[in-house]
């Protein structure tokens, strides 16, 4: 009997197959690593708004690294972390350095490792060794999240 398992990715589905549950579960345990490549591939070839244009009024770029200019109660710490990993695509950024910058904007988070891990098992971020960067689906969700900061309400397409 085969087995099939299809994943919807935002750039695409991508199936899994194999003769038995077991082959698709030692497929399925190799799979993450996959979906790092596949997503970092993907991110890197998208093509990139100005961020400048997009993060303006939000994100500004000092020399310390960029700083948060949005008030802390206009920004959960999920999209404050997810704002400053866009702001340095496609170089992404290490815990300590997204922390320092976190503290530099005022976004002083104990839990930010947290909300790292919660974007990660949402497909929002991947970490290529010790760097965490945004999906193509996180790219694609930060810059909603700053037209329903700019915009207000819901995001405008």
């Amino acid at each position: 009997m085969k087995v099939k398992l299809i994943l919807h990715r935002s750039y695409g589905d991508i199936e899994l197959e194999g003769e038995s549950f077991d082959e698709l579960i030692d497929r399925l345990k190799e799979f993450p690593e996959w979906l790092e490549v596949i997503d970092s591939i993907i991110s890197s070839q998208s093509t990139v708004v100005s961020e400048k244009d997009i993060l303006s009024g939000i994100v500004q770029i000092t020399s310390e690294g960029p700083v948060l200019t949005v008030s802390r109660d206009k920004l959960t710490d999920r999209e404050a972390v997810a704002l400053l990993l866009y702001s340095m695509d496609p170089k992404g950024l290490r815990p300590r350095e997204l922390s320092r910058l976190l503290s530099l904007s005022g976004f002083l988070s104990v839990g930010f490792a947290s909300r790292l891990s919660e974007l990660k098992r949402e497909g929002l971020t991947y970490r290529e060794g010790d760097v965490y960067k945004l999906t193509v689906a996180g790219k694609n969700w930060v810059e909603k999240t700053v037209k329903t900061i700019k915009y207000g309400g819901t995001p405008v397409e």
